[in-house]
């Protein structure tokens, strides 16, 4: 496999990218070693610190590295110790595609290590597709031709955990929830992101891959608290996540007298009771748990600044969010891909989230790249805004095209060449000049990125014709 390029944002101590706080040094290390299959350097890491085996970039993990590759005996042991794609934000490379990436690529005795450890997980099984399709129909009789003909699926999974219990909270069927459950599909099972059925039902009843429902003229059910209630009298776990979200500070203070580090604990789906009080905006369940040590900066799924702020200002919940900033939350935390406090507010809002943005600004919060104009830009640099050291920033920057916005960000930024160099940011770019300007202030068109591409490769996949043939040019 070709040499790869550490991402920068990997060169620190302290990289978060999932929930915990790593040596970036050490995570590249063991994607590197898990691509070139050294299983010496694999097994030296991982007793060092385990929890490197789901260090994620970009979501990916070491494992997908070994699997790419086709390193049977790295893969054995990054699942050994606890590999779990499941873990890759929204399941966007999880178990399912790693299956068939080793399916395609011919690696045999991979795909059946990763299924193996997938029944061993969560009951995979790849004929429940059938039982979940006949879900989907919400066609009572189809369903039931399919249990009798298969019984042993009513407790089996899909490639991304999902049992008949998910899919009936993500197609909000209550009827057919009390009829496994008396099948015996498990209540609490977990699947591959870590969400029990209550969870799933807590977090919207939806999900990144099944969205039908979230149209309005869909015939499904639209409270979703119905679906709680309805699993918590059938007997799912009565957890802190789930009792903050529905805003039963008694359940609550019950489970903290008997486990105070529950207020403080993210729960299986890496989410904290304090997201989910956030969320619904029950600012008393807020203070309670702030009061029990909850940090609203805590690294949590897609969050890795924290995430109940980020809940408390896409719903405009002002009093959260004031209680939330007042105890050290960041005011430009994001979720990612999902924007950012001072925008998700307003994206869902309007102008009645003014008072929140405006609280938001008084503690720091700044718009960021990605809502700023070729003007404000420049400004940004100029003054100095800590909008510059956004993760936006350089993307956004490269596709405005100004040569006086290029020149203003290489004289004030000495680390953007090198940033630049692992391609993605450059794929926006389409003025031939400006890619020359790179080159001449240093640029490496023949480093590769994380991945083992180089600017022509990053170019091509882009379909950035332009780019490609001044890269070629200068090959």
């Amino acid at each position: 496999m070709n040499t790869t390029a550490q991402p920068p944002e990997m060169k620190t101590k302290t990289y978060v990218y999932g929930v915990d706080i790593l040596d970036g040094d050490d995570a590249w290390a063991l994607f590197d070693a898990s691509a070139k299959g050294d299983v010496e350097t694999v097994s030296a890491l991982l007793q060092k610190d385990r929890r490197l085996v789901n260090a994620q970039y970009w979501y990916q993990f070491p494992i997908h590295r070994a699997v790419e590759a086709g390193h049977a005996e790295v893969v054995r042991i990054l699942l050994e110790q606890g590999a779990d794609p499941g873990q890759s934000r929204y399941t966007y490379d999880s178990w399912d595609k790693l299956l068939t990436k080793a399916r395609q690529m011919e690696h045999v005795e991979i795909e059946l290590l990763l299924r193996s450890f997938a029944e061993q997980r969560f009951n995979y099984q790849p004929e429940f597709d059938l039982l979940k399709t006949a879900i989907i129909s919400r066609d009572s009789h189809t369903i039931q031709q399919v249990i009798d003909q298969y019984p042993y699926l009513v407790t089996a999974s899909d490639a991304l955990g999902n049992n008949a219990l998910h899919w009936c909270i993500l197609t909000r069927q209550v009827d057919w929830i009390k009829r496994f459950v008396s099948a015996s599909t498990p209540i609490d099972a977990l699947r591959a992101d870590g969400s029990s059925p209550v969870l799933l039902a807590v977090s919207g009843a939806t999900d990144y891959w099944y969205r039908e429902t979230r149209g309005k003229s869909h015939p499904s059910l639209r409270n979703t608290s119905v679906l709680i209630g309805f699993l918590l009298a059938l007997g799912a776990e009565y957890t802190a996540s789930v009792a903050a979200a529905v805003g039963d500070l008694e359940r609550l203070e019950r489970l903290i007298e008997l486990d105070s580090s529950v207020a403080k604990q993210l729960d299986s789906s890496r989410i904290s009771p304090l997201s989910r009080a956030a969320a619904a905006g029950h600012s008393h369940i807020v203070q309670v748990l702030l009061d029990h040590g909850a940090d609203p900066k805590k690294p949590e799924e897609c969050a890795p600044e924290g995430r109940a702020l980020w809940e408390a200002c896409r719903s405009n919940h002002l009093d959260a969010a004031k209680l939330l900033l007042d105890h050290g939350a960041n005011p430009n935390a994001g979720v990612d891909s999902c924007e950012c406090c001072l925008t998700i507010a307003e994206v869902y809002h309007g102008d009645r989230a003014k008072p929140l943005q405006d609280l938001l600004k008084k503690h720091g919060a700044y718009w960021p790249p990605y809502r700023m104009d070729l003007e404000q830009m420049k400004q940004a640099i100029r003054d100095g805004s800590p909008a510059v050291q956004h993760d936006e920033f350089l993307r956004c920057a490269m596709q405005n095209c100004d040569a006086e916005l290029l020149d203003l960000l290489l004289n004030s930024d000495s680390t953007a060449i090198d940033r630049l160099e692992t391609g993605s940011e450059l794929t926006g770019l389409t003025d031939p000049a400006l890619m020359r300007k790179l080159l001449e202030q240093g640029l490496d068109p023949t480093r590769r990125n994380y991945l083992g591409q180089t600017l022509v490769d990053v170019c091509r996949e882009s379909g950035n014709a332009i780019l490609e043939q001044v890269m070629k040019e200068i090959s």
